[in-house]
């Protein structure tokens, strides 16, 4: 959830706080307002809680955090999970938007409408150069597919 709030507010953080300042500076106006800053900042959380388990409780969530091995196929990003629950999942090509290295996560994008990320832990690939050679593969079948 870290790493989504971190995607989400990087260039959305100014919706979260826009109201209440405004109603901040209205406390100039009339004290009242002070009161209506607290209550729209108490539902702004009551907004981002329903955000939080819409995203945290769909299957393909469970995807970044459990165990899995992943393995480059011709079709994609094969997902094979030690979670006997968990059905093998191809994350095809044509899935997948872009790469960004994130603290100390490798960010596929995925086009999917309720869950836009993959996680891969750096720590996943044992050398420097597994991981470039993972995401330069990753890169070059994504961008024909945007061309």
């Amino acid at each position: 959830m870290r790493i989504l709030w971190r995607i989400f507010l990087r260039h959305r953080w100014w919706w979260l706080v826009l109201p209440v300042v405004v109603c901040l500076a209205l406390t100039f106006v009339d004290m009242r307002f002070a009161f209506v800053a607290l209550i729209v900042a108490m539902g702004m959380v009551m907004i981002a809680m329903p955000l939080v388990y819409y995203y945290a409780l769909t299957q393909e969530s469970r995807w970044s955090i459990l165990e899995k091995t992943i393995t480059i196929t011709a079709g994609g990003l094969q997902l094979s999970f030690t979670d006997d629950k968990m059905r093998e999942h191809v994350i095809g090509w044509n899935e997948m938007d872009s790469t960004t290295a994130l603290n100390e996560c490798l960010i596929i994008r995925l086009k999917k409408n309720r869950y836009t990320f993959l996680a891969i832990p750096l720590s996943a690939f044992t050398t420097q150069q597994q991981l470039r050679d993972f995401v330069i593969k990753v890169k070059h079948e994504i961008k024909p597919l945007r061309e």
